[in-house]
């Protein structure tokens, strides 16, 4: 590093990360803004801390209590391209900090005390992470946090996340490293830390941010409950969903299971189909209370990770067929000469919806919104798939002729 790049790295310090750009889910994309100021606050009951059981096909984890749910679509932003660098600049030149300048003349025991002392720091930036989360939620929930502000911290964690991961390889590679008390299994344990910010749905997010010349739309469904909050997406026939409950977290509080093979008969009974149909694979981060269970299944991917404390799920992250989620309800209703047809998936899942002409089922081309905001329109069929935004909503169908407003149910 050229004595340049500190002088100029300190100067992008000082400028605050710009707001993340966030576009109302439309086919134009052509108004930008908080998207949450067209929802309104959605409400479900659901106390359970375990899974949603669902037939066939692997159970998921549900949120609790009231819900905020919105729709939105992340276009490329130079603001967030400029983000993603001063913030992965800001943590490169606190390695260099950390690792290179303090680490380059010392060697014995004054290198060993320098490289815990780095990886204290560190470890302080990974914990402050899902500080920063925590707090975004709630405030989101309350109301007292656009849509924009929440995906901008959840960006700005995942390219922190990313520079710190960099930040743990070098001090793991270093020769001295099996003097650190936490040694190589605290590291895998870290990872794992940092793994929560750097998810699929998040990647993608932060990639559809970008300025590039590949980049595109990413539209996306964001859910926050006063103890949680889930990401969720439809691609075609894939459906991608992660959620987080921070109140089956405990990470000061004794490891309740005995053995490794205790945690997998939990997880064993909490997705039972998941484990009699995947491939689970384990790996006990019990240094920060998590054991991280990786089951591909025949329908898609699972990956849960069960806080040791409580014996509860605190994170999972899903990817299954559409086609697979059974329907647990089936709702037709008429309205004029609209009739609409709902197959309802569990845990607030994709709904399929089908729009025919009342009488002589003919399939009817309509724009579909939901509490007001535009998501897609109906194919040759009359249907059209899509996420609730929560447990009850408004959904209009504009037809050629007719237009139907009412509110829907989850049950």
């Amino acid at each position: 590093m050229n004595s340049a790049t500190p002088v100029l790295l300190a100067l992008l310090l000082v400028c605050s990360l710009p707001a993340i750009t966030v576009v109302a889910a439309s086919p134009s994309h052509g108004a930008s803004g908080d998207f949450d100021e067209q929802q309104a606050l959605q409400q479900q009951t659901v106390e359970q801390t375990t899974p949603v059981e669902i037939e066939n096909t692997s159970n998921q984890l549900p949120l609790a209590g009231e819900i905020r749910g919105s729709y939105g679509t992340i276009e490329p932003n130079l603001a967030t391209s400029f983000a993603q660098t001063t913030t992965q600049m800001q943590v490169q030149y606190e390695q260099y900090n950390l690792t290179e300048r303090e680490l380059a003349d010392v060697d014995g025991s004054d290198r060993a005390d320098r490289i815990e002392s780095a990886y204290n720091q560190t470890k302080e930036r990974i914990t402050a992470l899902e500080d920063r989360e925590r707090e975004a939620v709630r405030q989101h929930q309350a109301g007292d946090l656009t849509d924009g502000e929440l995906i901008q911290v959840l960006l700005q964690n995942y390219y922190e996340a990313t520079a710190l991961e960099e930040t743990l390889d070098v001090l793991a590679d270093d020769e001295d490293i099996d003097v650190i008390p936490s040694q190589r299994q605290q590291f895998r344990a870290d990872r794992t830390l940092l793994e929560f910010h750097t998810t699929p749905i998040r990647e993608t997010i932060a990639s559809a941010s970008e300025v590039s010349d590949s980049s595109t739309p990413y539209e996306f469904r964001v859910q926050t409950a006063e103890n949680g909050y889930r990401l969720s997406a439809l691609d075609g026939d894939t459906y991608r969903t992660e959620t987080v409950r921070f109140d089956n977290r405990d990470a000061g509080a004794p490891n309740q299971y005995e053995s490794i093979d205790q945690m997998i008969d939990d997880i064993a009974q909490q997705y039972p189909w998941a484990h009699d149909h995947g491939s689970p694979h384990y790996q006990d981060n019990s240094l920060e209370n998590l054991y991280w269970v990786d089951l591909p299944h025949d329908t898609g991917q699972l990956d849960i990770y069960v806080d040791a404390g409580t014996g509860d799920v605190y994170r999972e992250s899903q990817v299954v067929s559409v086609s697979s989620l059974p329907a647990v309800e089936t709702e037709t209703k008429s309205t004029g000469s609209i009739e609409r047809t709902f197959n309802k998936t569990p845990a607030i899942g994709p709904t399929e919806l089908t729009v025919t002409e009342d009488g002589s089922d003919e399939p009817l081309q309509a724009t579909i919104r939901i509490d007001g905001q535009e998501i897609g329109e109906t194919d040759e069929n009359g249907s059209i798939t899509y996420l609730p935004p929560a447990d009850t909503y408004n959904l209009t169908i504009d037809g050629e002729t007719e237009s139907v407003t009412a509110p829907v149910s989850n049950g």
